[in-house]
Order: structure tokens, then C-alpha cells, then sequence
């Protein structure tokens, strides 16, 4: 009688856990980074506005995009510019010109964020991550007056266009090769989650 009676009470209690959203615990760490997958995917990949013509290419664009063509999703042109030096002198020179093709457009967001300038600019997005396993977390403790928790977890990858597949591509934007391969080994991050009055929330949609 008295262990069926313990029985009951530590189911109560493990009810009661599971129900709290403020627990600690791994189903509702799974929520909160869940929701945060959600929000960050589709993800965005190679930010570009096209036609992109490039004169000097700073942030070593240009061989991605090459791999772009190869694949059928850019295309380029090499078209001539004439310009004149501090002496009125015409200078004519030749540079590439990327523009994305019909089946490129599938992918491309031209909204998909902003330059250092604050201007809007497109990249290629997809995909969709689900949560695969919260491995461990620390004990919740007080970080800069919020509770704070320490989640390790490792998520999965679908959705993803063939192309991502493709050993130039994934040499060339090594960026997609994490999220093309989640599928047998999934994506590991460690990363915070905050308690709030609704629950805990991950680090990177906390508001205060």
C-alpha cells in the first residue's frame, strides 16, 4: 500500500514537472529551440544583389558565384565599361556580369536582409530544422538578473534543393555542407535559453 502510494505521489510530481513550462527540462528546452529553428529557417545563404558586376571583389564573392553558373542557378556575362581617368581619357574595360537565371529565382529572396548600409539585400534561402536530441544542459542559474541554462543539441536538415549536394558547390560555399549532411550527422550547437514569464526562450529571441 504505502509503495502504491509513493508510486502516485512521484507520478503527480513527474505530471507536474512535465506540465510547467518553466521547469528545467529537456522537453521544454526542445520547445524553445524548436521555435527558434523555426524562426531562423529557411535559412539564408550567399548574400548578393543581382545583376552584380564586379570591380574589386572584396569579400571573395566571385568564386561562389562561379559555382553558381556551373550549376545552372547564375549566369554570367562579360560586358565592356567604358570609363574615364582624372584626364578625361576613355578607359574601356571588360568585367563579369552575374545575373540569376529562371530556375536561380526558386531560391532567391530579395529581401532577405540588410548591408552595412542598411540597404535591403537578397540571398539564396531554404530548409527546414527540426530538433533531433537535447543531449544536456546545465543547472539554471542567474546571469545579469535573467535565469540562464546551457543547451547542447543537435538538430536535422530537409527540404534542401539537390543542388546543395554537389561537390563544387560545397567547396566552393563550404556554408551549405553542415546542413546537406545533418541528415546522418546531424547539426551540433551550444547555445543559451532564458527563462520568462512564459517559459524558457532561446538566447536569440529573448526580448526584454
Amino acid at each position: 500500500m504505502l509503495f502504491r502510494q509513493c508510486a502516485m505521489v512521484a507520478a503527480a510530481v513527474l505530471l507536474v514537472a512535465c506540465s510547467d513550462p518553466k521547469a528545467a527540462s529537456k522537453q521544454n528546452f526542445k520547445v524553445a529551440v524548436q521555435k527558434y529553428l523555426d524562426a531562423a529557417y529557411p535559412k539564408c545563404y550567399l548574400f548578393a544583389n543581382f545583376p552584380e558586376t564586379f570591380e574589386w571583389d572584396l569579400t571573395n564573392l566571385r568564386p561562389k558565384l562561379d559555382a553558381m553558373v556551373k550549376i545552372g542557378l547564375v549566369s554570367v556575362k562579360i560586358e565592356p565599361r567604358e570609363e574615364r581617368d582624372m584626364f578625361g581619357k576613355k578607359n574601356n574595360r571588360s568585367m563579369p556580369t552575374y545575373r540569376l537565371t529562371e530556375e536561380g529565382k526558386k531560391y532567391f529572396n530579395t529581401n532577405a536582409g540588410k548591408s552595412i548600409a542598411g540597404k535591403p539585400m537578397g540571398a539564396f534561402c531554404f530548409g527546414k530544422a527540426a530538433v533531433n536530441d537535447i543531449k544536456q544542459f546545465t543547472e539554471p542559474s542567474d546571469m545579469l538578473g535573467v535565469r540562464v541554462s546551457q543547451v547542447s543539441y543537435t538538430y536535422k536538415v530537409s527540404d534542401l534543393p539537390v543542388w546543395v549536394n554537389s561537390p563544387e558547390i560545397q567547396k566552393a560555399i563550404p556554408e551549405f555542407m553542415a546542413d546537406a549532411k545533418s541528415q546522418n550527422t546531424p547539426v551540433s550547437r551550444s547555445e543559451m535559453v532564458i527563462l520568462t514569464n512564459n517559459g524558457w526562450v532561446h538566447q536569440a529571441l529573448y526580448k526584454k
